[in-house]
């Protein structure tokens, strides 16, 4: 006897299984630890406050390098920054109370204690289906503890209310990115300490990036030559919070939840989505994946993403990075042959009218002709990979692509204008 056809530990974006799975009759009940934190890292701490602030920094970088207003400064109010952060971040949480009218939300800390079973405190729910949607957590290293001021967290950097004049960030992943162009657009003096940066990238890519952090004032150094001389955002890599499925579930060697192609884990009709399963720390994963266990427990037709077609999005001031599909390092360390299709932005006017001039971009076709994968960097790189993951779903080759018409004058447009 069940009390729910559906239980989710954990109230980030598995709430697109919860909407669907009880519009469709369903009963459904979503654990989740902190009732502030509906919605998951993404809103709370992650995507909407992070792009709010870069979004609010690339205004201020588009004032100073204007052509036509001369730039003479203003105060930063941080402060105000925070303030408007707290009021979109309760509208969407509170936005999405409403949207799982229906679902029985049950906060505290939830324990699956067997196939079926959920402990919540002192009481005990029973689920037919049990999806894990726990997300993951920051750690510390680098001998360091936070404590809030002169040793901080991504948490307390969302709530600075005043610009610190120095500020050093340690780590090397998109966050650390991030948080540096943010800050150094600002006015503060940013030493970043990094250990292989932008590892990932094509080397023409990472060259490139690197220089622009440089030209915002940004100081690089090596992670050995560390120390604390000013106020510190520790950036590290996260780890899973799969402990509430004790030894039920198979993990990997750093904790993250097995799952199939289908995101089920060892244990039949129990699934693992989001940032728990380690195949994709991106909130549009979580929520495609959410999608495709619903489609399963519906019994309906599913579909199948590789984790490498996931599109990923690194938002840094004035030149973000994309990509998709495979990049140059993951085609040469596969061994995968390929042709290779380059282009700088420099060649098209809309580069220049968005201050692009400077980015570029790089496709990967098999030797039929089909998109392996791609690489940009560029002003709103997000859009562009948009257009270019289309592409790679819908499995065009380099033919079909060079018919593509797309407006000009646009960014979005540039990859499919050189395959002709």
């Amino acid at each position: 006897m069940f009390d729910y056809d559906v239980i989710i530990l954990g109230g980030g974006l598995a709430y697109t299984a919860a909407e669907i799975l009880r519009n469709k009759g369903l009963k459904v009940a979503i654990v989740e630890k902190n009732k502030e934190h509906l919605g998951g890292v993404c809103l709370h701490e992650g995507c909407v406050p992070t792009k709010l602030y870069l979004f609010e920094a690339q205004k201020i970088y588009d004032m100073k390098n204007s052509r036509l207003l001369e730039w003479k400064g203003g105060d930063v109010k941080l402060k105000r920054l925070v303030e408007y952060k707290e009021r979109l971040r309760k509208k969407l949480r509170e936005d999405i109370e409403r949207l799982l009218k229906g679902v029985d939300i049950i906060y505290g800390d939830g324990t699956l204690t067997d196939r079926h079973t959920v402990v919540v405190g002192e009481r005990q729910i029973r689920g037919r289906y049990i999806i894990v949607n726990t997300g993951k957590r920051q750690t510390w290293g680098f001998g360091l503890e936070p404590d809030g001021k002169r040793v901080i967290t991504t948490d307390e950097a969302i709530n600075l209310e005043s610009l610190p004049e120095k500020l050093q960030i340690v780590g090397d992943d998109y966050i650390a990115f991030e948080f540096a162009t943010f800050f150094a657009v600002l006015g503060s003096q940013v030493n970043l300490y990094f250990d292989n940066p932008m590892s990932f990238a094509h080397t023409s890519i990472k060259n490139r990036f690197l220089k622009e952090l440089e030209l915002l004032g940004i100081a690089l150094h090596p992670i050995k030559d560390f120390k604390t001389e000013s106020i510190t955002l520790l950036v590290k890599r996260r780890v899973p919070n799969s402990e509430c499925v004790g030894d039920l579930i198979q993990k990997d060697e750093n904790n993250h939840i097995l799952v199939d192609a289908h995101y089920e884990t060892s244990i039949k009709d129990h699934y693992a989505v989001g940032d728990v399963n380690g195949l994709s720390e991106t909130a549009h994963a979580a929520r495609m994946q959410s999608l495709i266990v619903s489609k399963r427990i519906l019994g309906e037709r599913s579909f199948y993403i590789r984790p490498e077609n996931i599109p990923y999005v690194l938002y840094t001031v004035p030149l973000s990075y994309a990509k998709v599909g495979l990049t140059k390092m993951e085609l040469e360390r596969r061994g995968i042959k390929h042709t290779e299709k380059s282009v700088s932005l420099r060649a098209f006017s809309s580069s220049y009218i968005q201050h692009s001039e400077d980015g570029m971009c790089f496709l990967y076709f098999d030797s039929r002709g089909f998109l392996l994968g791609c690489e940009v960097l560029s002003r709103g790189a997000g859009e562009i990979i948009s257009s270019l993951t289309v592409s790679l779903y819908s499995e065009l080759n380099i033919s079909h692509m060079s018919k593509v018409l797309l407006p000009h004058p646009t960014l979005s447009e540039i990859p499919f204008l050189r395959l002709v």
